[in-house]
């Protein structure tokens, strides 16, 4: 099992940080103690002063402090066709992150998402089911979802690389939103969700066993990835408009943590 990306002291600092509060800021705000701030965002449980910050933060408080007594964690399958690759890539202050990239097929063709820190598992399964990796569909460009783009590249020189307009990534082509590719029968459809990424997309796939997001660092189980006070607004609108208006089956598949649904983020996620 992944574990779930964001503690809930990490959901209040992306809060802050997105509407630009400081410590002092937050406990004036919500009428709660300097002191008492700061030992939530070293992970110490209050209920009433989680609430307080919450509804400060435009947070949903319930949501919220159910993260903070791990009341759900999610159990969600992927759909046989989908294959998820979760590798190391720790930085200073966080050894034990990891990132998720993914394999898609549709018969004998394959595509990914991302790349994860090392991409030997997804190749091994390549290999194994004797499968021609088409394409590979970035989301964003920072290093950890990149970084075995040029192992990919050198194993399968064939495989067309398609990452989003506004990435500074070294692709073959550039995707907009709205764009839409075929893996087979399936299509594939980019849909912009910027703010932690200046131009990320997330992809829809239709005509899996049920329907599936790949949304990158726009949304994870029940958080999002982190996003500058300047984009936030428009990040959770983008997150709304593109990804929780999906149908509520959808699967989630985030670039951290585990897997979800669009079902489950709507009812579990604290931003929203």
């Amino acid at each position: 099992m992944i574990r779930i990306e964001d503690d809930f002291e990490d959901i209040l600092g992306k809060a802050m940080n997105g509407q630009g509060l400081q410590v002092d800021d937050l406990a004036r705000r919500a009428g709660i103690e300097t002191a008492r701030v700061k030992a939530l965002l070293e992970g110490n449980i209050h209920d009433a002063a989680l609430r307080a910050a919450a509804e400060v933060l435009n947070l949903d408080p319930t949501k919220l402090i159910d993260r903070a007594h791990e009341r759900w964690a999610p159990d969600t399958p992927l759909p046989e066709s989908v294959s998820l690759f979760n590798t190391p890539f720790p930085v200073p202050g966080y050894e034990e992150m990891t990132v998720n990239s993914y394999l898609v097929v549709n018969g004998k063709a394959a595509a990914a998402f991302d790349t994860g820190a090392n991409c030997d598992a997804l190749l091994r399964e390549i290999a194994h089911n004797d499968l021609q990796l088409e394409a590979v569909f970035i989301t964003h460009a920072h290093r950890d979802h990149i970084a075995a783009l040029g192992a990919i590249r050198e194993a399968h020189p064939g495989t067309t690389i398609l990452y989003p307009k506004g990435e500074p990534v070294l692709g073959d082509e550039a995707l907009d939103h709205g764009a839409t590719r075929a893996l087979g029968d399936l299509k594939i459809e980019a849909r912009e969700t910027s703010g932690h990424s200046p131009g990320a997309l997330s992809y829809r796939v239709e005509g899996l066993d049920c329907p599936v997001v790949f949304s990158g660092d726009a949304l994870f189980c029940l958080s999002i990835g982190k996003v500058p006070a300047s984009k936030y607004q428009a990040a959770l609108e983008q997150n709304r408009n593109e990804l929780l208006s999906l149908p509520d089956a959808t699967v989630l598949c985030p670039g951290h943590g585990p897997i979800s649904t669009i079902g489950q983020e709507k009812q579990k996620n604290p931003f929203f």
